[in-house]
């Protein structure tokens, strides 16, 4: 009796499982020297964290690309906020937005100076007046914020997008990234713990430009290349799960379910 619940139960598991080899998977994309460079990048922008603009010096810098999506990264320094400045959420988030722009053509605004405003709190700042400018210049399919998260919270990516308001009626765009990020080996994810609806948020001042958005909390243990070949490895997994989401975008506007039902 035993053993035939046992192999019932066997069928069933190999039944439902994907077939091993059916579809190759994908070449990688994301070589070494992509990661030297997201290295040079989160190291700089850590070194430029706390050091203010001086004498009209830009503190946010913008990378155009031709992708329909935009990447932020409000905190890549410290933000000014409620009249001090806020720890900031790592060069990681600057350095993933830069190679985004590289090697995905997506469009980023990220913050290169200790901010004089926090963007993801205050709309009258110049950093939400050059991104109202590039969505009414682009309008992009999403606007893609990019945060890091403290370490001792237990998911690897948080999804904030006010409760589902702020995707605008396109869930896949969240579902769709929810599959590259599991494909690409980031399991661990949580659903709006920060929802990104408090304060003036990005995702919330995008949405309600017309364009849907997604704010990613990531373990800042995603977003530190630089602390050794473990840490630059899953920076290099994480890279690649958005490099491939952002070249693939525009699918979403022609076949979202066939996009969906893909395999990742």
């Amino acid at each position: 009796m035993r053993r035939g619940w046992a192999a019932g139960i066997l069928i069933l598991v190999l039944s439902t499982a994907p077939a091993i080899g059916k579809t190759p998977p994908e070449r990688a994309v994301i070589e070494p020297a992509h990661i030297v460079e997201a290295i040079k990048l989160q190291q700089e922008a850590d070194a430029a964290k706390d050091r203010p603009p001086q004498n009209g010096e830009p503190w946010f810098t913008v990378l155009e690309g031709k992708r329909p999506i935009i990447v932020t990264a409000p905190h890549a320094t410290s933000p000014f906020r409620d009249g001090q400045y806020r720890f900031s959420d790592g060069g990681g988030t600057a350095a993933l937005a830069t190679m985004l722009h590289q090697l995905a053509g997506a469009t980023a605004i990220y913050t290169t100076r200790a901010s004089p405003s926090d963007p993801n709190y205050e709309d009258d700042n110049a950093f939400k007046r050059k991104l109202a400018a590039l969505i009414a210049d682009q309008r992009p399919l999403l606007v893609l914020d990019l945060h890091g998260s403290h370490p001792y919270r237990p998911y690897d990516v948080d999804f904030g997008t006010l409760n589902g308001a702020s995707l605008l009626g396109k869930p896949w765009l969240r579902q769709r990234l929810e599959q590259r990020l599991r494909g690409q080996g980031v399991l661990n994810l949580s659903d709006n713990y920060f929802a990104a609806s408090k304060h003036q948020t990005i995702a919330k001042f995008a949405s309600r430009l017309g364009v849907p958005a997604i704010q990613l909390e990531i373990s800042s243990t995603w977003l530190t290349p630089s602390d050794g070949s473990l840490a630059a490895h899953r920076f290099s997994q994480l890279l690649q799960a958005l490099v491939r989401y952002a070249r693939e975008i525009e699918s979403e506007a022609t076949a979202p379910q066939a996009w969906l039902s893909s395999s990742p």
